[in-house]
């Protein structure tokens, strides 16, 4: 089937195929596919979800597989990749044990994009008024796929702390890559404060920190913002979006709930100012990248702004209290001044945190590394080998039920 395989394949399995202009997450996954590329892998792309018109045109490989079923490893054995990566930790536990089996010397790498864990911990925590607590089952099954993999990879430094502090993971064990950006904006060439009007936000749908946000803003922070910023307007744009996102629109008052945009850059460059009023989440935020890359200042919250850039280097004082959330848009929306020192943050936060020449090589030559001796990196991965034993395969076991179950029903 593949007659003139390259020396290096790399495998991304995928819980969906990636939208890099629907999610973060989708462009995280192209950042770290491109970057392989360019590294000499030859990349293809699995998935079992069905595919979609928005996916990405990556050139890459592309192939359907199927839950719960060996054609599955007969598949990934002849394709013989030399390096797997899940992009979520439901695709470690679906396919993990049948890349055990299939390509044992394949190096295996989870990209989690954010520590769901934490993401719904901070969910339950907000939905209940009671303390996050990190403990929780998702965090079992999420830190177990952890330990499994070779490498895990993870967009957030505070996360890496927090997995190093709470979980015990080993430093080795995770690498920090956040997204990449290859080339900075020019102000200059951007539109200006006057060329600019309205506010924007962005994100999509599926996301539940982005429908939390959209409904805390119209119903705590826009009554507020509008009695501020009279005749201005606020227009909201994300994919997948649903009748109860789009009831909140209110052409009478400013707030207009759109559907998704082609172009993200292209949209928020019409805005004066990008809002990211996010009260949970986890991980690096992609619709806060993408106002500093199209030179529009964000105002977000303290959980938008983590991972992002330090408290202090926003150009305003971060809150996600509904009065000062609107308090702030309001003086950088009116200010030329404060607009543009909220503008200059966002280029440093850019060139500080994000820039491709300081993160591509190193992730490359930790891959390299453990590649090289993955025999002796195994064998320090004492509580990976211990989950990977017979008595701790229950997802294992209970792929073959179901695919045992689906085979009876056939007959």
């Amino acid at each position: 089937m593949y007659p003139n395989a390259p020396s290096k394949r790399a495998l991304l399995i995928a819980k969906q195929w990636p939208e890099p202009n629907s999610t973060a997450a989708g462009r995280r996954t192209l950042d770290i596919l491109d970057l392989l590329a360019e590294a000499g892998y030859a990349i293809e792309i699995a998935s079992p979800a069905q595919p979609t018109p928005f996916q990405a045109k990556t050139g890459y490989g592309e192939h359907q597989i199927e839950v719960n079923d060996t054609s599955f490893d007969d598949w990934v054995r002849v394709l013989n990749p030399a390096l797997v990566i899940y992009d979520r930790f439901m695709m470690e536990e679906q396919f993990g044990w049948r890349v055990r089996e299939q390509c044992p010397h394949a190096v295996t790498l989870l990209d989690t994009s954010d520590f769901h864990s934490l993401r719904e911990a901070r969910h339950q925590a907000l939905k209940s008024g009671q303390p996050v607590n990190l403990f929780n089952a998702t965090a079992e099954r999420e830190v177990a796929a952890m330990a499994r993999c070779d490498l895990t990879v993870m967009i957030s430094q505070i996360e890496v702390e927090l997995l190093k502090q709470h979980f015990c993971l080993p430093d080795w064990q995770l690498h920090y890559l956040p997204f990449l950006v290859r080339e900075l904006p020019d102000p200059a060439t951007l539109p200006g404060f006057e060329e600019r009007e309205h506010l924007v936000m962005i994100g999509g749908f599926k996301h539940a920190p982005n429908r939390d946000a959209t409904v805390w803003f119209a119903q705590e922070v826009w009554p507020q913002l509008r009695s501020l910023l009279p005749g201005v307007e606020c227009h909201v744009y994300g994919a997948y979006s649903d009748h109860a996102m789009h009831r909140l629109s209110d052409p009478r008052t400013g707030l207009r709930i759109h559907g998704r945009t082609e172009d993200a850059l292209a949209t928020l460059a019409r805005y004066r100012l990008n809002l990211a009023p996010l009260r949970f989440g986890a991980g690096q935020k992609g619709k806060i990248l993408e106002g500093w890359l199209s030179g529009t200042p964000t105002v977000t919250t303290p959980v938008g702004a983590e991972s992002m850039a330090p408290a202090d280097a926003w150009g305003y004082t971060l809150s996600d209290a509904p009065d000062e959330f609107a308090a702030t848009t309001a003086r950088l929306y009116q200010d030329k001044t404060a607009w543009l020192a909220a503008r200059d943050a966002g280029n440093r936060a850019l060139q500080d945190g994000f820039a491709y020449s300081d993160h591509a090589g190193g992730f490359i030559q930790r891959l390299k590394e453990i590649t090289a001796n993955l025999e002796a990196y195994r064998n320090r991965n004492i509580w990976g080998r211990i989950l990977r034993r017979t008595e701790h395969r229950a997802e294992e076991f209970m792929s073959r039920w179901i695919e045992t179950k689906n085979k009876l029903a056939d007959t």
